[in-house]
């Protein structure tokens, strides 16, 4: 009897070490996308108002606490009042940034197994358009069309956390912070930008595997 109760017990300890070992599995990947709001500071925040992200990222786990990967990004930021042009005519003006980043993560301890919260610091490219098109309405007034673009390499720190939805799915919600420096002479010459500070509020989804 006493033979059969070990056995028991046993069994019972093999079953639940399995079964926590497969909520623990360890993912190697994490694939996902997520979208945004931008809000620019500084003398773009004079410009430009907030507008829209997308980011797509793809990331290897190195072991629990670490992870690395890269993401690409896309944003369009809206036409201020500092483009009304009054009586003289009309603005049509856009701001576009894309980005294609290295990302490296490291995620904290928490009180919820489901709960991973973690820091990154993203590196990389940036690519930077203006494009402005001015529609003259006022006589001796001529249409103007400029397209200004610029190549540069940026820094992306952000803050944030993943929600264990299940075995496979993650919510994704992080504060980032853009930070592009040394625009080019022709862009601060025409413009008055000599460096870009674009904090962001993202929400995502990611596939574990």
């Amino acid at each position: 009897m006493r033979f059969k109760s070990t056995i028991f017990f046993l069994l019972a300890i093999c079953i639940c070490s399995v079964g926590k070992a497969q909520y623990y599995k360890d993912e190697k990947f994490l694939v996902g996308a997520s979208v945004g709001y931008q809000h620019p500071f500084g003398d773009l925040g004079d410009q430009a108002k907030g507008g829209p992200s997308i980011r797509l990222t793809g990331q290897m786990m190195l072991n629990k606490k670490i992870g690395v990967g890269v993401e690409l990004g896309y944003s369009i930021l809206g036409q201020d009042d500092f483009w009304n042009a009054d009586h003289r005519g009309s603005y049509n003006v856009d701001y576009n940034i894309g980005s294609a980043l290295l990302r490296a993560s490291y995620y904290f301890d928490s009180w919820d197994r489901d709960f991973r919260p973690y820091a990154s610091l993203a590196f990389g490219y940036f690519y930077y358009r203006n494009k402005v098109d001015f529609t003259a309405i006022s006589a001796g007034m001529e249409n103007i069309k400029i397209d200004m673009t610029d190549n540069k390499v940026g820094l992306a720190p952000n803050i944030g956390f993943l929600y264990h939805l299940s075995d496979e799915w993650s919510f994704d919600m992080n504060l980032r912070y853009i930070y592009i420096p040394n625009l080019s002479d022709s862009i601060t010459a025409y413009s008055g930008l000599d460096k870009i500070s674009l904090p962001e509020l993202s929400i995502g989804l990611f596939y574990r595997f």
